[in-house]
């Protein structure tokens, strides 16, 4: 099983960002997308998700997407985080840890 697990927290406060809307699509090879995934961060900011991934699958391209118009109360200029990935190996674990804010944000892999 491939595991994709996030943890976002804002670095206005230093808290873990709850409540914030993810969405994970698949992208087929023409472009078009597939959602597998979607749920809401917990109250320590965090999702994890299994899945299951054929050496088709594989090939293909992933983007998870964070919503942030809602967690923000004031306007906001960042309102989604889209970041495009692959799951090249059906059983390692993709962690995509996010520090965000309501002007930016920063994120790299996990190992």
């Amino acid at each position: 099983m491939a595991i994709v697990s996030s943890h976002l927290l804002s670095s206005t406060d230093g808290s873990h960002a709850s409540g914030v809307k993810v969405i994970i699509n698949q992208i087929k090879k023409n472009g078009s997308r597939r959602k597998i995934f979607q749920s809401k961060t917990d109250k320590n900011g965090r999702i994890y998700k299994q899945f299951s991934i054929t050496k088709k699958d594989s090939s293909l391209k992933y983007e998870i997407i964070f919503n942030l118009q809602n967690y923000y109360k004031k306007k906001t200029n960042v309102t989604e985080i889209v970041i495009k990935f692959n799951m090249k190996n059906p059983k390692k674990k993709y962690h995509i840890p996010v520090i965000i804010a309501p002007n930016g944000y920063s994120v790299w892999w996990s190992k």
